[in-house]
């Protein structure tokens, strides 16, 4: 009889979810609520009839999301995440963003979610949770390589530098490789992390852009003019790395937005992406460090990474006064309960 007793409590103990589990579908929730407003605006403004079904690819990919994320915690007895929804989002707004921007955010947040959900599917265990982040990983590399091959054919892609690279195999030979002051011309590592993130701060630079010209709320104004400020800058700090290994950095000759000043997201969606796009630059930013050779590119990245955060910690503060900021879900505080 005890036997039995224990297989079942093994069974329900491996059926209910960890606390990885609850963590990642939480998020996973969240963002998704947040795509489904953004998505629906862009399908609702795009003049361009190939990108369409991307937008509807991506939005379908959102509304999937958030019914099994809604089926988990429903099995679970936990409560749904509020999240964002078509309230956050004005349908008469005014086209705000070009269809070149549109395709380059939609291959940016598809590369944000393919490391989210390859991290998501690292951090489960239960068969129905990982089988669910598998098809996701699945349907977003889809999403990807379709807007990747459509911002080809359409020449609007911007192909990362290419360079002369030596037909033989050489070792290093000195420690004044990574030596700060002996700045030997980068590698092919530190160029693609360092490129990427070039590309990123330019992605960066024009969504605060759209945002502070959007927003009637001036605080939340100011603070959009801060983050263009601070992607022009680490922007300009990377390219010039780039640049003085005489590596050109190509960039977009089109416009990605246009003058409109019609508010179209609600205050808390802009600025929940905004701390979402930069958490995903400082993982950028820490993956970039930790693989560069050269220590003044490190220091760089470091430096960078600071006043990221920094940026970041003010934006939190912003929603918690707002009443912006849906708590996550966490542990009891078992030294509470016995005071």
């Amino acid at each position: 009889m005890n036997k039995k007793k224990a297989r079942r409590e093994t069974a329900m103990s491996e059926k209910k979810l960890t606390a990885n589990e609850v963590g990642v579908l939480w998020t996973q929730y969240i963002q998704n609520s947040m795509a489904v407003p953004v998505l629906e605006y862009l399908k609702n403004t795009c003049e361009d009839e190939d990108l369409s079904p991307l937008i509807e690819m991506a939005g379908d990919l959102a509304e999937k999301g958030l019914d099994t994320c809604t089926d988990f915690f429903k099995e679970a007895r936990l409560p749904v995440p509020n999240g964002y929804s078509l309230d956050d989002l004005n349908p008469r707004a005014k086209k705000l963003f070009t269809d070149a921007f549109m395709l380059t955010f939609l291959e940016h947040m598809g590369k944000v979610g393919l490391t989210s959900d390859g991290y998501s599917l690292g951090a489960s265990a239960r068969e129905d949770v990982r089988a669910f982040f598998t098809d996701r990983i699945n349907q977003q590399d889809k999403l990807y390589n379709l807007c990747v091959q459509t911002a080809l054919e359409k020449g609007i892609y911007t192909r990362a530098p290419q360079i002369e690279i030596l037909n033989e195999t050489e070792y290093i030979q000195s420690k004044s490789y990574y030596h700060p002051f002996h700045k030997r011309s980068l590698n092919t590592i530190e160029i693609t992390h360092i490129y990427e993130n070039v590309k990123n701060n330019a992605l960066g630079e024009v969504i605060c852009q759209a945002f502070g010209q959007t927003t009637k709320n001036k605080t939340v104004k100011k603070y959009m003019r801060r983050g263009k400020q601070i992607s022009i800058d680490h922007r300009i700090c990377l390219s010039t790395i780039l640049e003085k290994s005489g590596i050109t950095v190509p960039m977009k000759s089109a416009s990605l937005l246009t003058t409109s000043t019609d508010p179209v997201f609600s205050d808390r969606l802009m600025m929940y992406m905004i701390s979402v796009l930069i958490s995903a630059g400082q993982g950028n930013y820490i993956n970039g460090a930790a693989v560069s050779l050269r220590y003044d590119i490190v220091y760089h990245y470091h430096k960078l990474m600071l006043e990221a955060a920094v940026y970041g910690k003010d934006g939190l503060d912003m929603m918690i006064e707002n009443g912006w900021f849906e708590e996550p879900p966490q542990a009891p505080d078992k030294q509470r309960l016995i005071q």
